[in-house]
């Protein structure tokens, strides 16, 4: 083809543009903000002596309710006000859960390696302590679903004039403590967010932050300087100035 055979006569103008590419995206990687990112660990697993065999999908359920409070605006905004960031999309879109199994990865990025290893820990904490309040009180919203499954059985039991010792023997105190009891549940379950009890939050290890590079390296921009001078260098060959082939 024509096009082609131009290419290979202007050669040293296609060498010539890949070089000035690759000095571009030299002097840009030199000049642009680095990108870093910040990670912190937490374990949060499953207690199957409470659940008994779980399907893939059930456990999938089961952890994902965590992941739920660990990305969740009450925690993320606290992080948020200790951030340098303009607005709080602004730094949620600069952060980052992932799992691997029964280990949640917390990342943040940023341009400033040391304010966003703080956030990241920070981060940490929050997130550990709530998943903590959640769970004691999905622990209260079962202790009360004992209660009332008890009283319950006093309601079935007094039906048949058989009263079992430690219910109440007025039924309307146990209707009572059946409201009672039912609204507590609901008030715990609220404040649980959903999460299990059974799941099993592990120990926090601030000291494990990891500081990465998140940023393409010098040799990575020099490469796309390079090649977008050579994609010039083509295009100049088959959509010249003048409409013409050269």
């Amino acid at each position: 083809m024509n096009q082609i055979e131009s290419f290979i006569r202007h050669w040293r103008r296609a060498a010539a543009l890949m070089i000035m590419g690759g000095l571009i995206g030299w002097i840009l990687w030199m000049f642009l903000p680095q990108q870093y990112t910040a990670i912190t660990h937490l374990s949060v697993g499953i207690d199957y002596n409470r659940t008994g065999n779980l399907t893939d999908l059930e456990e999938d359920r089961l952890i994902g309710v965590s992941e739920d409070m660990l990305h969740s605006y009450e925690v993320m905004e606290q992080v948020f006000r200790q951030s340098s960031y303009p607005d709080y999309r602004s730094f949620f879109e600069n952060t980052l859960t992932t799992r691997t199994n029964e280990t949640w990865s917390l990342a943040v990025t940023g341009t400033d390696p040391e304010e966003i290893g703080r956030l990241a820990v920070l981060w940490l904490d929050i997130a550990y302590d709530s998943l903590l309040t959640a769970k004691e009180h999905a622990l209260k919203a079962e202790a009360y679903q004992n209660e009332l499954e008890g009283l319950t059985r006093c309601i079935q039991n007094s039906a048949a004039a058989n009263i079992p010792s430690g219910c109440p023997e007025n039924r309307e105190e146990i209707m009572d403590q059946i409201d009672s009891y039912t609204a507590l549940i609901q008030d715990e379950l609220s404040l649980s967010h959903g999460l299990s009890t059974a799941i099993q939050i592990g120990q926090k290890n601030s000291g494990q932050l990891e500081l990465r590079s998140a940023s393409r390296t010098a040799a990575a921009d020099t490469l796309l300087g390079a090649v977008l001078g050579l994609l010039l260098a083509f295009a100049m060959v088959w959509f010249p100035k003048n409409g013409k082939s050269e």
